[in-house]
């Protein structure tokens, strides 16, 4: 997962423009369906101070083939998330589950949060009281983050079984930043909050209703699937802090502002076993990349891409999703077409893969939410 501050350009990816359709919601909420179409049994669960919710009675195990690490991709049929929205945010869990969600934080209005279990129809994972910033998930739990609080939810009973408060989120003038992401790694949750030029990456214990703890503070971060913290120091190294509380730190990342938005170094994304890094030139979509070693942050590589360009950890190994028309050899079956290709720390590319208009590349399974231009809304398509 990546964390992006206030001064990180933003690709065209997540900015799909689509009208946040009105839902007809009921105060309670479920775990994720099953993968085949039979009937789930529910029963009431117990009440929450914000929501109160029915649930299966159990989360079943995935059943989705194993992903190669090697050769071509294939995509699947899409499978329809019902809701239309501007921008969405979506999360696996360790199983293959994925939740996606309409992503307004700053709505007063309830929203629900979706799953697509297996290959199974999209179903309800739970209603919000409010506008929802980030997802995460483990094999347990099912996290949402809005400005004001995180919960925890049960994946085998549905229940909300935990509740934080948020740390302060400043959401004035704050565009269409992405102020709030979060991540379930190593057992615990992180939770990254922006505030101007400054990260803050908070752990919360999920098994304590203690408060949510800095772990620390800068110019950008990434957490790994392990629950490292990899992060941009304010003397501008760049710098890992592992669960355990190890640090390692490393070389100086670039910032010499050029006034046109380039010049400045951005941690990004962690995937493959390397920490990528963008420069972005200023002007247009033009960005270098550097990868550096996730365990001793020595330079891997370098190589010129695209401020468009989101790398992210799979079981197929390091994907990287590219907008329509940054890469001429992107197959254009449909119009526009985004691409997921097969790329390594030196910025090697190949098998490429259209899954039409993609808004975010999930793992570790390798899944993508596309909008579906027939419907208004989205789709979710997996890669195997």
């Amino acid at each position: 997962m990546h964390v992006d501050n206030g001064r990180r350009l933003q690709s065209g990816l997540a900015g799909v423009s689509l009208v946040l359709v009105a839902l007809v919601l009921a105060s309670c909420s479920s775990n994720p369906s099953t993968p085949t179409a039979s009937p789930t049994t529910t029963r009431p669960a117990a009440a929450s101070s914000s929501t109160s919710s029915t649930a299966t009675t159990a989360t079943p195990s995935s059943t989705l083939p194993a992903v190669p690490t090697s050769g071509p991709l294939q995509a699947g049929s899409p499978i329809a998330l019902p809701f239309a929205a501007d921008r969405v945010t979506a999360a696996e869990s360790p199983d293959g589950a994925v939740f996606a969600a309409p992503q307004d934080p700053t709505s007063p209005s309830p929203a629900v949060a979706w799953v697509v279990d297996g290959n199974g129809p999209a179903a309800i994972a739970e209603h919000v009281a409010t506008g929802i910033a980030a997802l995460a998930a483990d094999t347990a739990n099912f996290y949402v983050a809005t400005y004001s609080d995180v919960f925890a939810y049960s994946r085998v009973s549905g229940n909300q079984d935990g509740q934080w408060t948020m740390p302060t989120v400043d959401a004035t003038n704050s565009s269409d930043d992405d102020l709030v992401s979060m991540t379930a790694a190593a057992g615990a949750v992180l939770v990254s909050v922006t505030r101007g030029d400054t990260v803050s990456v908070y752990r919360i214990d999920p098994s304590s209703s203690a408060l949510p703890r800095l772990l620390v503070q800068g110019l950008g971060a990434a957490i790994g699937s392990d629950g490292s913290v990899y992060y941009e120091r304010a003397d501008h190294h760049l710098a890992v802090l592992r669960p355990g509380g190890a640090t390692v730190t490393g070389a100086v990342l670039n910032h010499t502002p050029n006034g046109l938005g380039g010049g400045v170094q951005y941690v990004n994304d962690v995937a493959g076993g390397a920490v990528w890094v963008s420069q972005p030139a200023g002007q247009g979509l033009d960005a270098q990349f550097t990868t550096y070693d996730a365990a001793t942050l020595a330079v891997l590589g370098s190589y010129s891409g695209t401020v468009t360009s989101s790398v992210v950890d799979t079981a197929a190994g390091p994907l990287v999703l590219e907008a329509s028309g940054s890469s001429p050899s992107c197959p254009q079956a449909t119009s526009p077409s985004s691409c997921v290709f097969r790329i390594d720390p030196h910025g090697s590319v190949s098998d490429p893969v259209g899954v039409g208009a993609a808004v975010t590349l999930v793992g570790p399974g390798p899944a993508i939410v596309v909008s579906d231009t027939t419907t208004g809304q989205f789709d979710l398509v997996r890669l195997s």
